[in-house]
């Protein structure tokens, strides 16, 4: 039912659209900045995109285009995006390496293991999968970096970032303490890069 209704959501000029991972590299230029010249952030609280879903990707340029995702940094970049350039990008992102990084081991092993029990009790496997590698819209956060993922549990729970297509992400946050955002971001920092 989630895909459907993500699928339905979608401008159909975008919906599961390939893009050109080529113009997608030269169009991307101005990403590195941010999120790094192969899309591998070293920037606290941005995310790394090197092998992120091309429909998450997606999905998320087009909230950043639209406002529907206020963003001051990204809306003047994303301002003039045709729809192609957003296939394209996301078709780019796609295809580079997953940007994991080597295995960190948790600075608390306890909160890990909490944060570990709190996505199985809030089911994130049932959308990013048990590896956490994500699929179609549901994004890819095994081993993103933490600090970002706290922010963004941060705003899907205050309703400031919306889900794709359905409030799932704005539900399963709903109920997170600040506390349990930073178990979770920990487990999800920490675990090893998850193999195609």
């Amino acid at each position: 039912m989630f895909l459907l209704a993500a699928s339905v959501s979608l401008p159909a000029s975008l919906a599961f659209a390939d893009g050109d991972a080529a113009a997608g590299r030269q169009k991307a230029q101005i990403c590195a900045a941010c999120h790094g010249p192969e899309g591998i952030s070293s920037l606290p609280g941005t995310p790394s995109l090197a092998g992120q879903l091309d429909q998450f990707i997606q999905w998320q340029l087009v909230f950043f285009r639209s406002g529907r995702r206020p963003n001051p940094a990204m809306a003047p970049i994303v301002a003039n995006l045709t729809d192609e350039d957003i296939r394209d990008l996301g078709a780019y992102f796609a295809g580079l390496p997953y940007f994991g990084k080597p295995p960190a081991a948790p600075a608390n092993a306890a909160l890990a293991a909490k944060g570990e029990a709190i996505a199985a009790q809030r089911h994130c496997a049932n959308c990013h999968l048990d590896s956490y590698r994500g699929t179609a819209a549901a994004a890819a956060i095994a081993d993103q970096r933490e600090d970002y993922l706290v922010k963004a549990l941060q705003d899907y729970r205050a309703g400031t970032r919306p889900s794709t297509g359905v409030a799932a992400m704005n539900e399963a946050a709903a109920a997170l303490g600040d506390d349990d955002i930073v178990a979770v971001s920990q487990y999800l920092a920490t675990l090893p890069t998850p193999q195609h």
